[in-house]
Protein backbone atom coordinates (compact mmCIF):
# COMPACT_ATOMS: atom_id res chain seq x y z
CA UNK A 1 0.00 0.00 0.00
CA UNK A 2 1.58 3.28 -1.12
CA UNK A 3 2.15 6.10 1.38
CA UNK A 4 -0.60 8.42 0.15
CA UNK A 5 -3.01 5.52 -0.21
CA UNK A 6 -2.50 4.10 3.28
CA UNK A 7 -2.62 7.52 4.91
CA UNK A 8 -5.96 8.32 3.25
CA UNK A 9 -7.37 4.89 4.09
CA UNK A 10 -6.08 5.09 7.64
CA UNK A 11 -7.64 8.52 8.18
CA UNK A 12 -11.04 7.10 7.23
CA UNK A 13 -10.43 4.07 9.46
CA UNK A 14 -9.43 6.27 12.41
CA UNK A 15 -12.37 8.64 11.98
CA UNK A 16 -14.77 5.68 12.13
CA UNK A 17 -13.11 4.30 15.27
CA UNK A 18 -13.18 7.69 16.97
CA UNK A 19 -16.82 8.27 16.10
CA UNK A 20 -17.76 4.90 17.56
CA UNK A 21 -15.67 5.35 20.71
CA UNK A 22 -16.87 8.97 21.19
CA UNK A 23 -13.35 10.19 21.93
CA UNK A 24 -13.12 14.01 21.71
CA UNK A 25 -9.53 13.82 20.52
CA UNK A 26 -6.79 11.45 19.44
CA UNK A 27 -3.30 12.00 18.09
CA UNK A 28 -0.76 9.60 16.67
CA UNK A 29 2.73 9.53 15.28
CA UNK A 30 4.81 6.96 13.40
CA UNK A 31 8.57 7.04 12.80
CA UNK A 32 10.72 4.95 10.49
CA UNK A 33 14.40 4.65 11.36
CA UNK A 34 14.03 7.63 13.68
CA UNK A 35 12.53 9.90 11.03
CA UNK A 36 8.97 11.22 11.00
CA UNK A 37 6.71 9.18 8.77
CA UNK A 38 3.23 10.18 9.93
CA UNK A 39 1.74 12.75 12.29
CA UNK A 40 -2.00 13.28 12.58
CA UNK A 41 -4.44 14.65 15.11
CA UNK A 42 -8.13 13.78 15.03
CA UNK A 43 -10.66 15.87 16.91
CA UNK A 44 -9.85 18.19 19.78
CA UNK A 45 -7.79 18.52 22.91
CA UNK A 46 -10.63 20.75 24.10
CA UNK A 47 -13.88 20.01 22.31
CA UNK A 48 -15.84 22.85 23.90
CA UNK A 49 -13.36 25.49 22.77
CA UNK A 50 -12.56 23.74 19.46
CA UNK A 51 -8.84 23.56 20.27
CA UNK A 52 -7.14 21.09 17.95
CA UNK A 53 -5.09 18.20 19.27
CA UNK A 54 -1.47 18.03 18.03
CA UNK A 55 1.67 15.88 18.44
CA UNK A 56 2.77 18.47 21.03
CA UNK A 57 -0.38 18.15 23.16
CA UNK A 58 0.48 16.92 26.66
CA UNK A 59 -1.63 13.89 27.54
CA UNK A 60 -1.63 11.08 30.07
CA UNK A 61 0.27 7.84 29.48
CA UNK A 62 -1.25 5.73 32.28
CA UNK A 63 0.46 2.31 32.33
CA UNK A 64 2.82 3.08 29.46
CA UNK A 65 4.71 4.63 32.40
CA UNK A 66 5.68 1.13 33.52
CA UNK A 67 8.52 0.80 31.01
CA UNK A 68 10.06 4.01 32.41
CA UNK A 69 9.99 2.42 35.86
CA UNK A 70 11.75 -0.68 34.57
CA UNK A 71 14.27 1.44 32.69
CA UNK A 72 15.14 3.22 35.93
CA UNK A 73 15.63 -0.15 37.64
CA UNK A 74 17.93 -1.28 34.82
CA UNK A 75 19.98 1.93 35.10
CA UNK A 76 20.43 1.32 38.82
CA UNK A 77 21.49 -2.24 38.06
CA UNK A 78 24.06 -0.93 35.55
CA UNK A 79 25.35 1.38 38.28
CA UNK A 80 25.84 -1.61 40.60
CA UNK A 81 23.29 -0.34 43.12
CA UNK A 82 20.93 -3.32 42.84
CA UNK A 83 20.21 -6.48 40.89
CA UNK A 84 16.86 -7.44 39.41
CA UNK A 85 17.31 -10.78 41.20
CA UNK A 86 17.64 -9.19 44.62
CA UNK A 87 14.87 -10.00 47.12
CA UNK A 88 12.31 -7.20 47.44
CA UNK A 89 12.74 -7.35 51.22
CA UNK A 90 16.35 -6.15 50.82
CA UNK A 91 14.99 -2.70 49.92
CA UNK A 92 11.49 -2.83 51.41
CA UNK A 93 11.98 -4.74 54.68
CA UNK A 94 8.52 -3.69 55.92
CA UNK A 95 6.75 -5.29 52.94
CA UNK A 96 4.25 -7.86 54.14
CA UNK A 97 1.94 -10.41 52.49
CA UNK A 98 -0.11 -13.18 54.13
CA UNK A 99 2.71 -15.70 53.44
CA UNK A 100 6.13 -14.79 54.85
CA UNK A 101 7.89 -17.67 53.09
CA UNK A 102 6.66 -16.64 49.66
CA UNK A 103 7.36 -12.97 50.43
CA UNK A 104 11.00 -13.81 51.09
CA UNK A 105 11.20 -15.42 47.63
CA UNK A 106 9.86 -12.35 45.78
CA UNK A 107 12.49 -10.52 43.74
CA UNK A 108 12.57 -7.25 41.83
CA UNK A 109 12.34 -9.38 38.66
CA UNK A 110 9.05 -10.84 39.88
CA UNK A 111 7.66 -7.34 40.43
CA UNK A 112 8.82 -6.22 36.98
CA UNK A 113 7.18 -9.25 35.30
CA UNK A 114 3.94 -9.16 37.33
CA UNK A 115 4.75 -12.65 38.60
CA UNK A 116 5.22 -12.12 42.35
CA UNK A 117 1.90 -13.81 43.08
CA UNK A 118 0.01 -10.67 44.07
CA UNK A 119 -3.66 -10.83 43.05
CA UNK A 120 -5.57 -7.69 41.95
CA UNK A 121 -5.89 -5.64 45.14
CA UNK A 122 -7.76 -2.42 46.04
CA UNK A 123 -4.87 -0.39 47.48
CA UNK A 124 -4.91 1.99 44.48
CA UNK A 125 -8.41 3.03 45.48
CA UNK A 126 -6.98 4.76 48.54
CA UNK A 127 -3.89 6.10 46.76
CA UNK A 128 -5.41 7.85 43.73
CA UNK A 129 -7.29 11.07 44.21
CA UNK A 130 -10.08 11.72 41.66
CA UNK A 131 -9.99 8.08 40.56
CA UNK A 132 -12.88 5.98 39.26
CA UNK A 133 -13.28 4.70 42.79
CA UNK A 134 -13.50 7.89 44.79
CA UNK A 135 -16.66 6.73 46.52
CA UNK A 136 -16.05 3.61 48.61
CA UNK A 137 -19.13 4.04 50.76
CA UNK A 138 -21.21 1.59 48.73
CA UNK A 139 -21.83 -1.52 50.80
CA UNK A 140 -20.77 -3.97 48.08
CA UNK A 141 -17.56 -2.17 47.15
CA UNK A 142 -14.76 -4.78 46.90
CA UNK A 143 -12.43 -2.94 49.26
CA UNK A 144 -14.59 -3.94 52.24
CA UNK A 145 -13.74 -7.62 51.67
CA UNK A 146 -10.04 -6.92 51.93
CA UNK A 147 -9.63 -4.11 54.44
CA UNK A 148 -11.34 -3.06 57.66
CA UNK A 149 -13.12 0.30 57.48
CA UNK A 150 -10.88 1.82 60.16
CA UNK A 151 -7.87 1.12 57.91
CA UNK A 152 -9.40 2.71 54.81
CA UNK A 153 -7.44 5.96 54.91
CA UNK A 154 -5.94 8.01 52.05
CA UNK A 155 -2.46 6.90 50.98
CA UNK A 156 0.04 9.67 50.26
CA UNK A 157 3.44 7.99 50.66
CA UNK A 158 5.06 4.68 49.81
CA UNK A 159 5.32 3.98 53.53
CA UNK A 160 1.55 4.35 53.87
CA UNK A 161 1.07 2.12 50.83
CA UNK A 162 3.27 -0.56 52.37
CA UNK A 163 1.31 -0.31 55.62
CA UNK A 164 -2.04 -0.77 53.88
CA UNK A 165 -0.76 -3.68 51.77
CA UNK A 166 0.30 -5.36 54.99
CA UNK A 167 -3.24 -5.12 56.40
CA UNK A 168 -5.12 -6.48 53.39
CA UNK A 169 -6.77 -9.88 53.78
CA UNK A 170 -6.11 -12.06 50.71
CA UNK A 171 -4.33 -15.16 49.43
CA UNK A 172 -1.30 -15.11 47.16
CA UNK A 173 -1.87 -16.68 43.76
CA UNK A 174 1.05 -19.08 44.11
CA UNK A 175 4.80 -19.12 44.46
CA UNK A 176 6.71 -16.24 42.87
CA UNK A 177 7.24 -16.83 39.16
CA UNK A 178 4.33 -19.27 38.84
CA UNK A 179 1.60 -16.98 37.50
CA UNK A 180 1.39 -13.75 35.56
CA UNK A 181 -1.14 -11.30 37.01
CA UNK A 182 -0.90 -7.60 36.20
CA UNK A 183 -0.11 -5.72 39.42
CA UNK A 184 -0.12 -1.94 39.76
CA UNK A 185 0.87 -2.40 43.39
CA UNK A 186 4.08 -4.18 42.41
CA UNK A 187 5.03 -1.30 40.12
CA UNK A 188 4.20 1.32 42.73
CA UNK A 189 6.58 -0.52 45.06
CA UNK A 190 9.25 -0.56 42.34
CA UNK A 191 8.99 3.23 42.49
CA UNK A 192 9.67 3.05 46.22
CA UNK A 193 12.74 0.87 45.58
CA UNK A 194 14.05 3.36 43.01
CA UNK A 195 13.62 6.20 45.50
CA UNK A 196 15.37 4.36 48.33
CA UNK A 197 18.28 3.13 46.23
CA UNK A 198 18.87 6.39 44.34
CA UNK A 199 18.19 8.69 47.28
CA UNK A 200 15.84 10.76 45.13
CA UNK A 201 12.04 10.79 44.74
CA UNK A 202 10.98 8.43 41.96
CA UNK A 203 9.78 11.22 39.64
CA UNK A 204 12.94 13.25 40.16
CA UNK A 205 15.12 10.27 39.33
CA UNK A 206 13.19 9.53 36.11
CA UNK A 207 13.29 13.19 35.10
CA UNK A 208 17.05 13.49 35.61
CA UNK A 209 18.08 10.12 34.17
CA UNK A 210 15.56 9.47 31.39
CA UNK A 211 13.37 12.45 30.46
CA UNK A 212 16.04 15.15 30.36
CA UNK A 213 18.77 13.08 28.65
CA UNK A 214 16.23 11.93 26.04
CA UNK A 215 15.13 15.52 25.36
CA UNK A 216 11.58 14.90 26.58
CA UNK A 217 11.02 18.50 27.64
CA UNK A 218 7.21 18.30 27.62
CA UNK A 219 6.96 15.24 29.88
CA UNK A 220 6.18 15.43 33.59
CA UNK A 221 4.68 13.53 36.50
CA UNK A 222 3.63 16.70 38.27
CA UNK A 223 0.13 17.96 37.49
CA UNK A 224 1.18 21.37 38.77
CA UNK A 225 3.49 21.69 35.76
CA UNK A 226 0.61 21.44 33.30
CA UNK A 227 -0.76 24.92 33.98
CA UNK A 228 2.46 26.43 32.61
CA UNK A 229 2.39 24.46 29.38
CA UNK A 230 0.74 25.94 26.27
CA UNK A 231 -0.70 22.75 24.76
CA UNK A 232 -2.38 20.45 27.28
CA UNK A 233 -5.41 18.25 26.74
CA UNK A 234 -8.65 18.43 28.65
CA UNK A 235 -9.54 14.99 29.95
CA UNK A 236 -12.98 13.52 29.36
CA UNK A 237 -15.07 11.02 31.25
CA UNK A 238 -18.46 9.29 31.12
CA UNK A 239 -21.49 10.02 33.29
CA UNK A 240 -25.06 8.77 33.29
CA UNK A 241 -27.66 10.83 31.47
CA UNK A 242 -31.24 10.06 30.45
CA UNK A 243 -30.79 6.30 30.73
CA UNK A 244 -27.55 6.38 28.73
CA UNK A 245 -24.21 8.09 29.09
CA UNK A 246 -22.56 11.29 27.97
CA UNK A 247 -18.93 12.31 27.53
CA UNK A 248 -18.08 15.40 29.55
CA UNK A 249 -14.92 17.40 30.37
CA UNK A 250 -13.64 16.45 33.81
CA UNK A 251 -11.24 18.94 35.45
CA UNK A 252 -9.92 16.39 37.94
CA UNK A 253 -6.96 14.39 36.66
CA UNK A 254 -6.12 11.26 38.62
CA UNK A 255 -3.40 12.05 41.12
CA UNK A 256 -1.42 9.75 43.40
CA UNK A 257 2.07 10.60 44.67
CA UNK A 258 2.59 7.11 46.13
CA UNK A 259 1.71 5.33 42.88
CA UNK A 260 3.40 7.46 40.20
CA UNK A 261 5.54 4.53 39.05
CA UNK A 262 2.57 2.40 38.02
CA UNK A 263 0.99 4.88 35.64
CA UNK A 264 1.08 8.67 36.04
CA UNK A 265 3.54 10.17 33.58
CA UNK A 266 2.21 12.78 31.15
CA UNK A 267 3.84 13.29 27.75
CA UNK A 268 3.36 14.06 24.06
CA UNK A 269 3.58 12.10 20.83
CA UNK A 270 6.78 13.89 19.91
CA UNK A 271 8.40 13.14 23.27
CA UNK A 272 7.27 9.52 23.24
CA UNK A 273 8.74 8.92 19.80
CA UNK A 274 12.07 10.13 21.21
CA UNK A 275 11.65 7.65 24.06
CA UNK A 276 10.81 4.81 21.66
CA UNK A 277 14.22 5.31 20.06
CA UNK A 278 15.79 3.66 23.12
CA UNK A 279 14.24 0.33 22.13
CA UNK A 280 14.83 0.79 18.39
CA UNK A 281 18.51 1.63 18.72
CA UNK A 282 19.53 -0.50 21.67
CA UNK A 283 19.72 2.30 24.23
CA UNK A 284 20.34 5.55 22.37
CA UNK A 285 18.39 8.74 21.74
CA UNK A 286 20.49 10.50 19.17
CA UNK A 287 24.03 10.34 20.59
CA UNK A 288 22.81 10.17 24.19
CA UNK A 289 23.04 6.70 25.73
CA UNK A 290 20.16 6.14 28.15
CA UNK A 291 20.58 2.39 28.62
CA UNK A 292 23.13 -0.26 27.66
CA UNK A 293 22.36 -2.66 24.83
CA UNK A 294 22.36 -5.56 27.29
CA UNK A 295 19.79 -3.80 29.52
CA UNK A 296 17.55 -3.20 26.49
CA UNK A 297 17.84 -6.91 25.65
CA UNK A 298 16.81 -7.81 29.20
CA UNK A 299 13.84 -5.45 29.08
CA UNK A 300 12.60 -6.83 25.77
CA UNK A 301 13.11 -10.53 26.52
CA UNK A 302 9.87 -12.59 26.73
CA UNK A 303 10.23 -13.49 30.40
CA UNK A 304 6.77 -14.89 31.11
CA UNK A 305 3.66 -15.84 29.19
CA UNK A 306 0.93 -13.32 29.93
CA UNK A 307 -1.79 -14.49 27.53
CA UNK A 308 -2.31 -16.79 24.58
CA UNK A 309 0.79 -16.33 22.42
CA UNK A 310 1.82 -13.21 24.33
CA UNK A 311 4.66 -12.57 26.73
CA UNK A 312 5.82 -9.89 29.14
CA UNK A 313 9.31 -8.45 29.39
CA UNK A 314 10.16 -5.63 31.77
CA UNK A 315 7.38 -3.03 31.45
CA UNK A 316 6.66 -4.13 27.89
CA UNK A 317 4.58 -6.82 26.23
CA UNK A 318 6.54 -8.89 23.74
CA UNK A 319 5.20 -10.64 20.62
CA UNK A 320 8.14 -12.72 19.35
CA UNK A 321 6.64 -13.41 15.91
CA UNK A 322 5.11 -10.27 14.46
CA UNK A 323 5.13 -10.78 10.68
CA UNK A 324 8.69 -12.10 11.05
CA UNK A 325 9.82 -9.46 13.53
CA UNK A 326 9.32 -8.61 17.21
CA UNK A 327 6.51 -6.37 18.40
CA UNK A 328 7.09 -4.51 21.66
CA UNK A 329 4.05 -2.72 23.00
CA UNK A 330 2.20 -1.45 26.04
CA UNK A 331 -1.09 0.28 26.60
CA UNK A 332 -2.48 2.48 29.32
CA UNK A 333 -5.95 3.39 30.55
CA UNK A 334 -7.13 5.59 33.39
CA UNK A 335 -9.71 8.36 33.59
CA UNK A 336 -9.23 10.67 30.60
CA UNK A 337 -6.41 8.55 29.18
CA UNK A 338 -6.03 5.91 26.48
CA UNK A 339 -2.43 5.39 25.38
CA UNK A 340 -0.48 2.91 23.31
CA UNK A 341 3.20 2.54 22.41
CA UNK A 342 4.50 0.07 19.80
CA UNK A 343 7.98 -0.69 18.43
CA UNK A 344 9.17 -3.15 15.79
CA UNK A 345 12.93 -2.74 16.37
CA UNK A 346 14.17 -5.00 13.52
CA UNK A 347 12.29 -2.87 10.99
CA UNK A 348 12.93 0.50 12.62
CA UNK A 349 9.27 1.32 13.20
CA UNK A 350 7.98 3.17 16.28
CA UNK A 351 4.42 4.36 16.89
CA UNK A 352 2.44 6.17 19.58
CA UNK A 353 -1.28 6.87 19.90
CA UNK A 354 -2.78 9.03 22.67
CA UNK A 355 -6.45 9.82 23.33
CA UNK A 356 -8.28 11.86 25.98
CA UNK A 357 -11.07 9.38 26.78
CA UNK A 358 -10.58 6.03 28.49
CA UNK A 359 -11.77 3.09 26.43
CA UNK A 360 -10.71 4.52 23.07
CA UNK A 361 -9.32 1.54 21.09
CA UNK A 362 -5.85 3.02 20.65
CA UNK A 363 -4.14 -0.36 20.22
CA UNK A 364 -6.43 -1.13 17.30
CA UNK A 365 -5.33 2.13 15.67
CA UNK A 366 -1.64 1.55 16.38
CA UNK A 367 -1.68 -1.90 14.82
CA UNK A 368 -3.65 -0.60 11.83
CA UNK A 369 -1.03 2.11 11.28
CA UNK A 370 1.79 -0.45 11.44
CA UNK A 371 -0.04 -2.52 8.85
CA UNK A 372 -0.46 0.49 6.58
CA UNK A 373 3.19 1.47 6.86
CA UNK A 374 4.29 -2.03 5.86
CA UNK A 375 1.82 -2.41 3.01
CA UNK A 376 -0.68 -4.76 4.61
CA UNK A 377 -4.45 -4.30 4.83
CA UNK A 378 -5.19 -2.14 7.88
CA UNK A 379 -7.10 -4.92 9.59
CA UNK A 380 -4.52 -7.67 8.96
CA UNK A 381 -4.13 -9.88 12.04
CA UNK A 382 -0.66 -11.02 13.07
CA UNK A 383 -2.06 -13.77 15.28
CA UNK A 384 -4.06 -16.73 14.09
CA UNK A 385 -6.14 -19.08 16.19
CA UNK A 386 -7.25 -22.63 15.57
CA UNK A 387 -10.70 -23.41 16.85
CA UNK A 388 -10.99 -26.50 18.98
CA UNK A 389 -13.75 -28.16 20.93
CA UNK A 390 -14.19 -28.80 24.63
CA UNK A 391 -16.12 -31.92 25.65
CA UNK A 392 -19.59 -30.90 26.76
CA UNK A 393 -19.15 -32.54 30.15
CA UNK A 394 -16.17 -30.25 30.89
CA UNK A 395 -17.82 -26.93 30.06
CA UNK A 396 -19.46 -26.58 33.52
CA UNK A 397 -15.96 -26.46 35.06
CA UNK A 398 -15.59 -22.89 33.79
CA UNK A 399 -19.02 -21.66 34.82
CA UNK A 400 -19.14 -19.19 37.70
CA UNK A 401 -18.58 -15.64 38.83
CA UNK A 402 -15.10 -14.15 39.06
CA UNK A 403 -14.43 -11.03 41.17
CA UNK A 404 -11.19 -9.13 41.81
CA UNK A 405 -10.11 -6.71 44.49
CA UNK A 406 -9.85 -3.96 41.86
CA UNK A 407 -13.58 -4.25 41.19
CA UNK A 408 -13.51 -6.37 38.03
CA UNK A 409 -16.52 -8.68 38.00
CA UNK A 410 -17.29 -11.18 35.23
CA UNK A 411 -19.60 -14.17 34.93
CA UNK A 412 -19.17 -17.24 32.74
CA UNK A 413 -22.31 -19.19 31.87
CA UNK A 414 -23.52 -21.96 29.58
CA UNK A 415 -26.04 -21.08 26.88
CA UNK A 416 -27.11 -23.41 24.08
CA UNK A 417 -24.11 -25.65 24.67
CA UNK A 418 -21.53 -22.85 24.51
CA UNK A 419 -19.76 -20.71 27.07
CA UNK A 420 -20.56 -17.01 27.35
CA UNK A 421 -18.89 -14.22 29.32
CA UNK A 422 -20.65 -11.20 30.81
CA UNK A 423 -18.93 -8.19 32.34
CA UNK A 424 -20.91 -7.23 35.42
CA UNK A 425 -21.07 -3.47 35.96
CA UNK A 426 -21.07 -1.89 39.38
CA UNK A 427 -21.07 -3.76 42.64
CA UNK A 428 -24.75 -4.63 42.75
CA UNK A 429 -24.50 -7.22 39.97
CA UNK A 430 -26.23 -5.33 37.15
CA UNK A 431 -24.97 -6.68 33.85
CA UNK A 432 -23.70 -5.43 30.52
CA UNK A 433 -23.21 -7.08 27.14
CA UNK A 434 -22.63 -10.84 26.88
CA UNK A 435 -19.95 -12.38 24.65
CA UNK A 436 -19.66 -15.89 23.23
CA UNK A 437 -16.42 -17.82 23.90
CA UNK A 438 -14.71 -20.09 21.38
CA UNK A 439 -12.08 -22.57 22.58
CA UNK A 440 -8.65 -22.14 20.93
CA UNK A 441 -6.46 -24.21 23.23
CA UNK A 442 -6.25 -25.93 26.59
CA UNK A 443 -8.17 -23.59 28.92
CA UNK A 444 -7.86 -20.71 26.40
CA UNK A 445 -10.76 -19.02 24.63
CA UNK A 446 -11.33 -16.33 22.03
CA UNK A 447 -14.08 -13.71 21.95
CA UNK A 448 -14.84 -10.38 20.31
CA UNK A 449 -14.63 -7.52 22.79
CA UNK A 450 -15.21 -3.90 21.80
CA UNK A 451 -14.86 -4.81 18.14
CA UNK A 452 -11.50 -6.61 18.50
CA UNK A 453 -10.43 -10.20 18.99
CA UNK A 454 -9.67 -10.90 22.62
CA UNK A 455 -8.14 -13.97 24.22
CA UNK A 456 -8.61 -15.12 27.80
CA UNK A 457 -7.70 -18.17 29.82
CA UNK A 458 -8.58 -20.08 32.95
CA UNK A 459 -6.21 -21.09 35.74
CA UNK A 460 -6.47 -24.37 37.59
CA UNK A 461 -5.41 -25.16 41.13
CA UNK A 462 -3.33 -28.12 42.26
CA UNK A 463 -6.49 -30.22 42.45
CA UNK A 464 -7.25 -29.52 38.78
CA UNK A 465 -10.32 -27.37 39.36
CA UNK A 466 -10.70 -23.93 37.78
CA UNK A 467 -9.79 -21.30 40.37
CA UNK A 468 -9.46 -18.09 38.34
CA UNK A 469 -10.01 -16.48 34.97
CA UNK A 470 -7.09 -14.77 33.27
CA UNK A 471 -8.96 -11.70 32.03
CA UNK A 472 -7.55 -8.28 31.21
CA UNK A 473 -4.12 -9.76 32.04
CA UNK A 474 -5.21 -10.33 35.65
CA UNK A 475 -5.89 -13.51 37.58
CA UNK A 476 -9.45 -12.94 38.80
CA UNK A 477 -10.43 -15.47 41.46
CA UNK A 478 -13.52 -17.60 41.11
CA UNK A 479 -16.11 -16.72 43.74
CA UNK A 480 -17.45 -19.56 45.79
CA UNK A 481 -21.20 -19.83 46.20
CA UNK A 482 -22.41 -17.33 48.80
CA UNK A 483 -19.22 -15.15 48.74
CA UNK A 484 -20.57 -12.38 46.52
Amino acid sequence: MKKQEWESTFAEFAEAVITESRAPGLVMGVNKDGQSLYRKGFGYRNRERKLEITPDTVMGLASVTKSFTCMAIMQLQEAGKLSVHDPVLTYLPEFRTPDRGKTEQMTIHHFMTHSAGLPPLPADILAIKHSLYDDIAEENHPIHKFLKKEDQKPIHTSEELLAVLGKLDYELLGVPGQYFSYSNDAYSLLGAIIARVSGKPYDVYVKEHILEPAGMSSSTFQLGDLSGMPDVTTIYHFRDKDGGSEVYPDPNWEEGPAVLASGHLNSTVHDMLKYAEIFRTGGLVGKERILSEESVRQMTRPHIRCNYGRYYGYGLMVHPDYFGGTLLKHGGAIKGVAAHLAIVPERGITAVVLANLVGTPVEKLTLAALNGVEGRPLGAAFETYEECSVPAERLPEYVGRYVSGEGMDVSVALADGALTLTENSGYSGSTSETYRLQAIGEDYFLTSLNGSEYTLGFTRGEDGTVKAIAFSYRQIPKVKSGEA
